[in-house]
């Protein structure tokens, strides 16, 4: 308990002294050098270099642990293709930011950087950045992230966002900085994935929590068979441009 409160202390002065600041941290640098994916263009983004003829949905992607990577790429080519704009926020640009897995452990996380903090602070700070832009629907912004982004999805402040997309993660308990559990949410996972057994040889699913019945817009959709991955399976691609299609605004 006394770690939690030096912990939480922290962060509470980091951000008096710079709000872009998670314990020492750079949250603004994530979305300079984030990907950007917009519809009818070939080439991949920065966030200053985006035109489009009138505002789009966007889609804020947070990657794995690993960053952005093939599978991450293949999932913001598919949401644009359905005319989103996909915006990957790159956690890695952070300066000094270093990798927080391994596939040397049973659970790969080796916890050398606080992204339980730190990566839902990336997804809201580019929240704030998306709403400033000319390109984006206001109304139509939604959260997707996957296995570490996907954490980071679970336990963002949801104030803003239409909706949130989680995959490669079976939840956990939601921290103090959580709003509200109204927001629709849409939960993609392999019924048997290696990263989360438990100790009793048991995969872990969002269903299994006790708190997952106070979630009234939530459904957790589950992939037959073994995997972490998912960009290439065509339940999960069509579950997802579903969700978004059904949670846009007019």
């Amino acid at each position: 308990m006394k770690n939690k409160t030096v912990f939480a202390s922290l962060l509470f002065f980091s951000s008096i002294a710079n709000a872009f600041l998670v314990q020492g941290y750079d949250v603004s640098k994530a979305w300079e050098g984030a990907q950007v994916y917009v519809p009818s263009n070939f080439l991949v983004k920065s966030v200053d270099n985006v035109k489009v003829d009138s505002p789009l949905p966007v889609v804020i992607f947070l990657h794995g642990c690993g960053g952005i990577n093939d599978h991450e790429r293949k999932w913001a080519s598919y949401l644009k293709s359905k005319n989103f704009i996909v915006v990957l926020p790159n956690s890695f640009a952070i300066p000094n930011r270093p990798t927080n897995c391994t596939s040397t452990l049973p659970n790969r996380m080796v916890w050398r950087v606080p992204v339980d903090q730190l990566r839902p602070a990336e997804a809201e700070y580019a929240l704030s950045k998306i709403k400033e832009q000319d390109w984006a629907d206001k109304n139509n912004i939604f959260l997707m992230g996957f296995s570490e982004g996907g954490m980071a999805a679970h336990n963002v402040k949801e104030d803003g966002f239409a909706g949130l997309i989680m995959s490669g993660f079976p939840c956990a308990l939601r921290g103090p900085i959580k709003s509200s559990f109204d927001t629709p949410t849409l939960v993609l996972n392999w019924k048997l994935d290696p990263d989360f057994i438990r100790n009793d040889g048991t995969y872990q699913q969002c269903t299994d929590k006790p708190y997952w019945k106070f979630r009234t817009k939530s459904i957790e959709i589950l992939l037959d068979g073994k995997g972490h991955f998912n960009a290439d399976e065509p339940l999960a691609r069509d579950a997802v441009f579903k969700f978004l299609t059904e949670n846009s605004k007019k």
